[in-house]
């Protein structure tokens, strides 16, 4: 349950905008972590959900989002990245599945309990959101008809 509750709440911040609460309101040690890790972050907003912070920015043309914990140890990092990133057993298993679909996005998500990927596609009828676990095997995570 964890788990799909921290999912969502990565693919809802990719899919939708967020309401900032700015720096100010993150703590230090977060804020020197992040700056620590992600010194050529651009663009960054920052928000607060259920007990972490996160910063969503640009890095290296990525969209890229982090979430820490209130020491301001990394709790999950998710970034946006090319189909052929994928790997090859999940793009099979998806093409041989979706076959019509159209990709939209792919998002590797790497967090302290499990890494796993998502992909985003429709076709003419429904649009989906596919989670790819690390052994290939593919899992709808989220179905809308068009």
């Amino acid at each position: 349950m964890k788990k799909s509750i921290l999912a969502t709440v990565l693919l809802i911040g990719f899919l939708t905008s967020a309401f900032a609460t700015g720096e100010s309101k993150i703590s230090y040690f977060i804020l020197n972590s992040f700056n620590r890790d992600f010194k050529d972050a651009k663009n960054v907003v920052w928000t607060s959900k259920t007990g972490l912070a996160e910063a969503r920015f640009t890095l290296n043309d990525r969209k890229t989002e982090v979430f820490y914990n209130a020491n301001g140890s990394i709790y999950a990092i998710s970034k946006s990245i090319e189909l052929d990133e994928l790997p090859v057993n999940a793009k099979r298993a998806f093409a041989k599945r979706y076959e019509g679909y159209i990709v939209k996005e792919a998002i590797q998500y790497e967090g302290t309990d499990e890494d796993s990927y998502y992909i985003s596609a429709e076709n003419e009828k429904e649009s989906v959101i596919i989670k790819v676990e690390q052994q290939g095997e593919l899992s709808i995570f989220k179905k809308a008809k068009k």
